[in-house]
Order: structure tokens, then C-alpha cells, then sequence
């Protein structure tokens, strides 16, 4: 009779101790399915952020750090919890720009979780750069102000060369609205010169142009990224840093003038 009761004593205890153990499993389960569902619920919250736009004191023509900050602001799955700006040359805008070793303005800061899993990418897309607790998106395309000369970047002087030989040859003007709507291009200066002028001559024989009419951009225009990364398709950079458009035939259906033929060079018509 002892010999059953220990049997049934020993058994209850195995039974209770595999109840423990089971009790146990549920809970360490219920434990992590409350976790990820918690860590879900968290990653699909709108990542919390600060802004602060340090702005060049006195550039009207530079980039619109504000249409940056709205840009940002506008994004999904963001939270912009706090906004503000500084001028470059402000007690404020010293300290960050020495803090974060920028180099030119308009800039912008990026504080919080702008390396949130639902936001990352997009933020990536914007080409920053980390520094201690920032994302630090410094403007990238012109007009900008360098702060190392104090000089404005990307403020172009252009010469449009006519060609008064050719009535019915295309106005090189068209140039800057190409310029301006594909570019963002900036312009300081413009002129226009006649190429059978002394002065248009003496700019045929410098660069050697062998197209009238044309356009010639100063070597500021070389800080526009993506005009230097399709140019050598349609014309030269000189020594000089000058851009010199040659290819009148990309320009489609216009006239001009080839200087090595002697020809008005027509579209073709049926």
C-alpha cells in the first residue's frame, strides 16, 4: 500500500511539475507574441524628429532651405516635433556650424529617429551625413554660399551668340529657359553678342566654335551636377572652366549656321 501511494505521490509530482513547465511555456510565449506585437506597433509609429535650418544671412537667390524642411515635414510616417532656423552668421548658427563642421548653406539638421526602419530610406535618398547626434543634410545642388570664401556658388554669366548672316537661324536665348527648367540654373549676367562682330569674332577664334548661333556659360555653371554630367554630350568644357555648347543638331528641328561648311544647315523636310 506505501509502495502505491509513493507510485501515485511521485506521479502527481511529475504531472505538476510538466503543468509548471507548460504554464511556463505559455507565458514566454505570450511574453514574445506581446513583445513583437509591441515592437510592430512601434515601428509603424511616425518616426519623432527636430529640425534646424541655418540659413545664409543675405543670399535671395540661394536655395529655399525652407521648401527642404516642408519637404521633410511633408513625409509620411514622420513627426516633426520641433522646427526652427538660424542664420548663418548668428551667435546660434556659429555654434552648429563649428559643431557639425559645415561647409556651406542653406543646411539643415536632422535629430531624432531619422534611422527609424519605416523612414530610413527616404532619408538616405537625401545623401546626409551623420554626425554625432544629426543627420546633417548639407544642400547640395546651387545656389549656395560657400562658407569658406563667403562666396555664392553656381551664379552664372551666359553670352548668347547670334548670327546676324542668318536671318531665319534660331534665337540662342532658348538656351535659358532649358537651362533654368532642367537645371536650376542661376544667372548673374547675360549678353548677347553678334558672332560677325569684332568681339564675337575674337570669341569664334578662342574657342575654336565652329557653330553659330550658341551659347558660352562661365565656369560657375560647372558647380550644377547634373548639367556636367550630360555636357560632354552636347559641348565642351575649355581650359578656362568655360562651357561651350557645340551640338546645335540636339537641339531638333532648328537653323544655324556651320562655320567649317559655309552652309545654313535646314531641317530636313518631306
Amino acid at each position: 500500500m506505501k509502495k502505491e501511494t509513493r507510485v501515485q505521490v511521485s506521479g502527481y509530482a511529475v504531472l505538476g511539475f510538466a503543468m509548471l513547465m507548460g504554464v511556463i511555456v505559455l507565458w514566454n510565449s505570450r511574453v514574445t507574441i506581446d513583445k513583437k506585437i509591441i515592437a510592430q506597433q512601434e515601428a509603424q509609429k511616425p518616426a519623432e524628429i527636430e529640425l534646424t535650418l541655418i540659413s545664409p544671412s543675405d543670399c535671395e537667390v540661394c536655395v529655399d532651405g525652407n521648401e527642404l524642411l516642408e519637404a521633410i515635414g511633408n513625409q509620411r510616417n514622420v513627426n516633426v516635433l520641433s522646427s526652427e532656423t538660424f542664420a548663418a552668421d548668428s551667435e546660434e548658427g556659429k555654434t552648429l556650424l563649428e559643431s557639425y563642421g559645415i561647409q556651406r548653406v542653406p543646411t539643415v539638421l536632422v535629430k531624432g529617429e531619422y534611422d527609424k526602419d519605416n523612414v530610413r530610406g527616404e532619408f538616405e535618398k537625401l545623401g546626409g551625413e551623420e554626425k554625432d547626434d544629426a543627420l546633417v543634410l548639407q544642400v547640395r545642388e546651387p545656389v549656395y554660399v560657400d562658407l569658406a570664401s563667403g562666396q555664392m556658388v553656381g551664379l552664372v554669366d551666359v553670352t548668347y551668340l547670334t548670327d546676324s548672316g542668318c536671318e531665319d537661324c534660331y534665337d540662342p536665348t532658348i538656351h535659358k529657359s532649358i537651362l533654368e527648367k532642367g537645371f536650376g540654373m542661376k544667372f548673374k549676367t547675360e549678353k548677347t553678342l553678334d558672332a560677325r562682330s569684332s568681339e564675337g569674332r575674337a570669341l569664334l577664334a578662342a574657342y575654336a566654335i565652329k557653330q553659330t548661333p550658341t551659347v558660352l556659360l562661365s565656369k560657375e555653371a560647372g558647380a550644377y551636377g547634373g548639367l556636367t554630367a550630360t555636357w560632354a554630350q552636347v559641348g565642351s568644357v575649355e581650359e578656362d572652366g568655360t562651357l561651350v555648347f557645340r551640338k546645335n543638331s540636339a537641339l531638333g528641328a532648328l537653323v544655324y549656321e556651320d562655320l567649317e561648311t559655309g552652309e545654313t544647315v535646314r531641317p530636313k523636310t518631306d
